[in-house]
């Protein structure tokens, strides 16, 4: 899965030019928190929910009220945004764009390809995707099993599956840590009854450590 397949390319964006104000009722608006900012046709910057709440003079200021109220009706996004925003490729995988995400505090990216802007995916876009992937919508059954590097373990574990005619919806491999020797293999399993299966996986040497 790629961030194209996922990402919004309707984006809403504002020119550098855009009053603060108006660039708060153009989130408001479309219920967003964050807004490319394009001189012409070229990304330049980004502000966010955020910044704009805190858009303000310095407090240090000996401007009255009135040129506190004045200055913040005429500042724009160009005075706030951030210049050169951090975008990622349409092509990067979802599981990268979502580590990415959590290394850098990020709770979304502009998408941009060719130097041009192309999209924007939030961390909830990317989760919502991993979540239908995973499988986690379908009801099913759960079992945990830990497993040995050996090759055909896998195979043998599909053979099980097949064998119960029982559909698998996701399987997650753990790699173990490091005084464990075993992965941990989540197995989701369209199916009622995950029982016998549990039994057999277990008859056949796998450590089954949870089913429901």
């Amino acid at each position: 899965m790629r961030i194209r397949d996922i990402m919004s390319t309707n984006v809403v964006s504002v020119d550098e030019k855009t009053l603060v104000g108006d660039a708060r009722k153009i989130m408001e608006a479309h219920r967003i928190r964050r807004l490319p900012v394009m001189r012409k046709e070229k990304l330049v910057g980004l502000v966010t929910k955020h910044m704009l709440l805190e858009a303000a003079p310095s407090p240090a200021t000996s401007l009255s009220i009135w040129e506190l109220n004045y200055l913040l009706a005429q500042m724009t996004v160009k005075d706030i945004m951030v210049k050169k925003p951090y975008t990622i490729s349409p092509d990067m995988p979802a599981e990268e764009a979502l580590q990415l995400g959590q290394e850098k505090g990020y709770g979304g990216f502009l998408v941009a390809e060719d130097g041009r802007l192309v999209g924007v995916v939030t961390e909830s876009d990317i989760v919502r995707i991993m979540t239908r992937v995973l499988g986690v919508k379908e009801k099913g059954k759960r079992i945990d099993i830990k497993v040995s590097k050996e090759f055909g373990n896998f195979q043998r574990i599909m053979n099980i599956l097949d064998k119960h005619k029982t559909v698998l919806l996701s399987m997650i491999t753990l790699p173990p840590e490091e005084w464990e020797k075993d992965w941990l293999v989540m197995l989701r399993l369209k199916s009622e009854d995950a029982g016998p299966i549990a039994m057999e996986l277990g008859s056949s040497g796998f450590n089954v450590t949870y089913v429901g």
